[in-house]
């Protein structure tokens, strides 16, 4: 033994020490709940920041949470035993425009008032007994309009008493209109949705649902006027009621009642709903996915079966689906039902659950789904299964998205990251943006209760995480890291406050996480596989399949893969003469696209088509296959640089040799066709196109004193605009993204085209930015950030829903992200054309473009007729509809089809005042030139933003030696191609 000891004695001392530092190392990974221990209590200290009174936030109105403590601290109380219901044609005043007494609406006899376009309005007047909170609700018919949920905003007495009530969110019903198809490869697809009409009734609520009730109004005694103002699409009103908050019963009362009125358990019933064949739902996003545990009803190992119900769609505070299912006799039955909560890690999510329209009791408000990464059989009930009575016969079962629980502790976070921007910017009134690490600045003496203020911000970070235990998340969960990592950050920060001078990326860091944390605590994502109700003496089905026969079904999906062809889509046609399609686009893009194929074109012309889909943003499999022979006939979602390059290489059909191209193509803007154009061919017809437009905050710009008539429509009105937002501790944005050079030149572009100039003359033998017009667009371009000092970097979307950029210039994606991501702000943003430059005829010259993708024909296709048979078709104003149409109806507005057909444009559902602002914009929609080589444009002209913004450079020196560079490579690519073999000889005047 001794000697085998001493053999080993090494490695024995090595597993030992690496045994000991892994110990610390894990305990070092966890955080001190003790900490805080140390931590005094402020009880009187004032941490009101000296920015606080010129913040947007607190000219912008309280949160429901602030207004409800403020009145409750007054000692408000609810009302009791009152109820008003009013006739909507009973009102007080409306709008002298935009509204409308509509007759025999729906199933409901006599006379409704309907708010038909935005900005309509309709007043109430009401007299209340006492001083009191009173809750509002309304029945609603939401009438034709943009498929998107109804908006209403109100007001009492001319004000919004806190800033939920500027979005009232009333759903429309949706269904599906069919059964699911399948394909010839046994895989199963969503059928489409279709609206259904009816009158509903909704109480005012949180339009996020992070407040866990109907929204409460404080009234005093008397009379006050309730105004409705329309923010989007257009609905009747049936009726408006103001009543006493409603108490839900506890269920202790209702099981009490339930053997009061000698109500039994039934026994031996089971009835099972599937999920995924929901009657009803509030949005048409909302749909059957698949799901390949082995226990997940129904399965099919050889296809794609849709089995499961929700998933990451199903996730936006308000978003509901219903069921209808039918019990065999009276009785008290339990419920009960298999989920998947994998989406948020160690964070239960919540779902409102609603028997026959009303909550039952108390508890099921707000229902909590914990976290796990497999499936869980969830039994509504605490310590033991509640009791549910149910009439013999149909009963519907609703569930709603709700994040109540978590609702104070988010509105925690989100003062605390207020706080900590308010003590950021004190500190750089005091040191500036770079201030010297070694300076004693003497924080302490100059920002009044520095010390108690960054206790009490980390107090309530703190305290946060507890609140998030108490919910039943798992202590050490990676979600209250963040949380942990900045509650430590700001000790260490009071701890030595001389080491905050250095540490000013950490604060900023600071908000951006909280703020990203905050954001993803809201999507409650769910999925259900069915529901069950049934007798208590039944027992509950396990919640997966052993892990044998999981193990054997993904052995035997991974034998499957070999064989299977995963880029084909839909119906697949083998040994006969068919077109082949690829689409570098998502899965559920191609899913549509096929489908309409198959039921459109082919009928339609006789043309079978197989699709395939390859990634998306990764051309250079296009080439690979152009390169091998085995390119496809007609290519989908190829972006925009790319046709110029087969183009060069003779491997693209010349559109412009079908006899009717040119009738075609006035479907889209001229200045669309620009970069696909080579030689004196044309190559590509543009799908969708981006484009650049100015988003603007209504209520801040309000705030500022600028109305929507005074919003800038030039680069000069909006020089004149960023001191007075600068003065109010806001900014102007305009992209600029260091990390990303290729797109310095789309940046760059609008400055040129609006002053002029243009890229390349010559037909693209040479640069042309440094001609007098381009010279002009990069100093005002460049001059925003050196003359102006707007911020050199930064995340438009999120500071403009803080309110720190009320205005900037942005693209395509933000208006979705603020259309769907920032709910908070439906109606108090504005989007119209880009600014421009002033022209002698009086002219705004907006120009700009928006590159975006395209389909092409290969010239290898032996069916270049049919090919352009097939292109004609998609890139038509009909197939464009139906697919923008489709595809929101699948995915949401996120999904919004930017097509690049002008009449397609006007027919999809956008609001009618963007619309109208892209269509101006896109009178002005002018292209840059694709030509070889044109990749040093584009890298030379980010050199050129960064020697004049960083290093000072003088604009006509930066761009002379660009200019240089970029010519050479020109004329490099043009005799490697044998473009011009007079390009050598060509010597710059």
């Amino acid at each position: 033994m001794v000697r085998l000891l001493r053999k080993y004695m090494v490695s024995i001392i090595v597993v030992l020490l690496l045994t000991i530092a892994l110990v610390l190392w894990n305990k070092s990974r966890s955080f001190d709940d003790t900490v805080m221990a140390s931590v005094p209590n402020y009880t009187d200290i004032d941490v009101t920041s000296i920015l606080a009174a010129d913040d947007i936030q607190t000219k912008l109105g309280m949160s429901f949470y602030s207004y409800y403590k403020v009145h409750n601290d007054k000692g408000a109380q609810d009302s009791e035993g009152y109820s008003l219901s009013i006739p909507s044609t009973e009102y007080s005043a409306i709008s002298s425009k935009g509204t409308s007494v509509e007759s025999g609406i729906g199933d409901r006899p006599g006379d409704a008032l309907a708010l038909i376009d935005e900005d309509s309005w309709v007043e109430y007047a009401i007299e209340v007994p006492q001083d009191a909170y009173y809750q509002l609700g309304m029945s609603y018919y939401a009438m034709p309009g943009k498929r998107s949920s109804v908006v209403r905003s109100v007001q009492i007495d001319g004000e919004y008493p806190f800033f939920q009530a500027k979005k009232i969110e009333f759903q429309r019903m949706w269904r599906e209109s069919g059964e699911t198809w399948f394909d010839n490869q046994g895989n199963e697809f969503n059928p489409k949705r279709e609206e259904v009409k009816g009158w509903q009734y909704r109480d005012f609520r949180d339009s996020e649902g992070k407040v866990g009730e109907p929204l409460r109004f404080f009234l005093t005694a008397g009379k006050h006027i309730i105004r409705i103002n329309a923010i989007r699409e257009p609905a009747a009103i049936g009726e408006l009621n103001v009543f006493s908050p409603v108490q839900l019963p506890s269920y202790e009362e209702v099981l009490k009642g339930y053997k009061e009125k000698g109500y039994k358990e039934v026994a031996n019933q089971v009835v099972k709903i599937q999920a995924e064949k929901s009657i009803l739902r509030s949005s048409p996003t909302l749909k059957r996915i698949e799901d390949r545990e082995p226990l997940t009803e129904p399965f099919n190992k050889n296809a794609s079966i849709l089995n499961i119900f929700g998933g990451a769609g199903w996730r936006d505070g308000g978003q509901w689906a219903e069921w209808d299912f039918e019990v065999p006799e009276s009785g008290l039955y339990n419920i009960g039902m298999r989920f998947g909560q994998w989406f948020i890690n160690g964070i239960p999510v919540q779902r409102t659950v609603m028997i026959d329209g009303k909550i039952p009791f108390k508890e099921m408000n707000e229902v909590l789904y914990p976290y796990k990464p497999n499936f869980q059989v969830k039994v509504l009930g605490d310590d033991k299964p509640f009791l549910f009575y149910l009439e013999k016969g149909k009963h519907t079962m609703r569930m709603e998205v709700q994040v109540g629980s978590l609702g104070p502790i988010l509105e925690s976070i989100v003062n605390t990251t207020r706080m900590i921007s308010f003590l950021s910017r004190e500190i750089i009134h005091i040191t500036g943006t770079n201030p010297d690490p070694n300076a004693d600045w003497k924080l302490e003496k100059n920002i009044e209760n520095l010390v108690p203020r960054l206790h009490i911000m980390a107090r309530d970070l703190d305290g946060a995480v507890h609140k998030l235990y108490d919910l039943g998340v798992p202590e050490g969960s990676s979600e209250v890291s963040t949380l942990y990592e900045a509650r430590d950050e700001i000790l260490s920060m009071a701890q030595d406050t001389t080491t905050i001078p250095a540490r000013l990326k950490a604060l900023t860091d600071l908000q951006s996480s909280l703020g990203t944390w905050a954001n993803g605590l809201v999507k409650q994502s769910l999925v259900l596989d069915y529901i069950l109700v049934q007798s208590s003496e039944n027992s509950w089905p396990p919640a997966e399949a052993s892990w044998y026969v999981r193990a054997g079904t993904s052995l035997y999906d991974l034998a499957h893969s070999f064989t299977k062809d995963y880029g084909g889509v839909g119906n697949v046609y083998e040994g006969e003469e068919v077109l082949d399609v690829w689409v570098a686009r998502g899965r559920d893009w191609v899913d549509i696209i096929k489908q309409m194929i198959d039921e459109d074109f082919t009928p339609e012309t006789g043309i079978k088509v197989n699709v395939n889909v390859i990634p998306a943003q990764q051309m250079q499999l296009l080439m690979l296959a152009n390169t091998s022979g085995l390119a496809p006939d007609v290519a989908l979602g190829v972006e925009g640089e790319v046709p110029i390059d087969f183009a060069v290489r003779n491997a693209l059909v010349n559109l412009n040799d079908f006899p009717d191209y040119k009738e075609v193509v006035k479907q889209f803007r001229p200045g669309a066709l620009i970069p696909y154009k080579y030689n004196g061919g044309d190559f590509a017809i543009p799908e969708n196109q981006n484009f650049y437009m100015l988003f603007y905050r209504k209520d801040i710009m309000e705030e500022l004193g600028i109305t929507e008539d005074q919003i800038p429509q030039t680069w000069q009105e909006v020089m004149d605009l960023i001191p007075l937002l600068q003065q109010n501790g806001m900014d102007f944005y305009y992209p600029h993204a260091p990390n990303a050079p290729n797109s310095a030149i789309n940046e760059f572009a609008p400055f040129l085209f609006q002053h002029g100039g243009g890229f390349y003359r010559e037909n693209g033998k040479l640069s042309d930015i440094d001609s007098p017009q381009a010279l002009e667009a990069m100093k005002m371009w460049t001059g925003l950030f050196t003359n102006y000092k707007i911020q050199k970097q930064a995340d438009f979307y999120n500071r403009f829903r803080t309110g720190e950029m009320p205005i900037g210039v942005a693209d395509y994606s933000t208006y979705i992200l603020l259309s769907t991501a920032a709910p908070e702000l439906t109606g108090w943003w504005g989007m119209q054309p880009m600014p421009g430059i002033k022209q002698p005829d009086g002219q705004i010259n907006r120009s700009t473009g928006g590159l975006a993708q395209t389909g092409i024909i290969f010239k290898s296709s032996k069916k270049q007729e049919k090919s352009w048979e097939f292109l004609k078709w998609w890139t038509g104003a009909d197939a464009q509809e139906r697919f923008g149409s489709e595809l929101e109806a699948l995915l949401g507005v996120e999904a919004r089809w930017n097509t690049a057909n002008v009449d397609a444009l006007k027919r999809l559902p956008w609001n009618q005042s963007d619309l109208d602002g892209i269509m101006k914009q896109w009178e002005w929609f002018k292209e840059r030139e694709i030509v070889l080589g044109g990749y040093y444009t584009t890298r030379y002209i980010a050199n050129m933003w960064n020697e004049i913004v960083l290093n000072g450079k003088i604009p006509r020196e930066a761009i002379e030696d660009g200019v240089k560079e970029i010519d050479k490579e020109l004329r490099k690519k043009r005799e490697e191609f044998g473009l011009d073999e007079e390009a050598a000889k060509d010597e710059r005047p």
